[in-house]
């Protein structure tokens, strides 16, 4: 009986240890990068930002899922389509699959999300499509595996239209 209950509390602790392991993976929102203009056309802008990640685990992590979810709609302003994608810069990919990827212990790096303005709505251009902008609140998800149960990263991010009139 007490061999049985050693080993109950030995299962709990690693239990517990792996689970308290699996939130050391942070994101760090407050130091993204100012927005980068990578193109400019009539017809799209293209910018991204890179959100930094550390993992101050001595586990790996998975990042096997990441997209974004633009929070701005049409009764907002409806002078532009905004789309992007989430990469890590060791697998960039130009369409929205994110490819999973392990994260060791103790890596620093960051995600880069890159966003899509095209005009429309009587807006003739891209670039006025987003002088129009107004401040645009955007989610990045992370789905993560570590030791335990599947989870998300859900981390808001503000992109100011001052940010995005200045990119120009």
């Amino acid at each position: 009986l007490v061999l049985i209950v050693l080993v109950i509390l030995f299962t709990l602790q690693l239990i517990s240890k792996h689970a308290a392991s699996d939130k050391l993976l942070v994101f760090y929102k407050e130091k993204r990068t100012p927005a980068k203009l990578l193109s400019n056309t009539k017809e799209k802008i293209e910018f991204s930002v890179d959100v930094p990640y550390e993992n101050k685990s001595r586990d790996e992590g998975i990042f096997l899922d990441a997209f974004v979810r633009i929070y701005l709609p049409d009764e907002q302003y409806n002078g532009a389509l905004l789309r992007g994608r989430v990469n890590h810069p060791a697998a960039p990919r130009t369409d929205d699959y994110f490819e999973a990827r392990l994260v060791p212990p103790g890596e620093k790096g960051h995600l880069t999300v890159t966003f899509e303005v095209t005009p429309r709505n009587g807006k003739k251009t891209a670039e006025e499509a987003l002088l129009g902008m107004p401040d645009v609140e955007f989610a990045l998800y992370v789905e993560r595996r570590g030791r335990m149960e599947l989870f998300h990263n859900k981390e808001n991010i503000l992109l100011m239209k001052e940010e995005l009139q200045n990119m120009l």
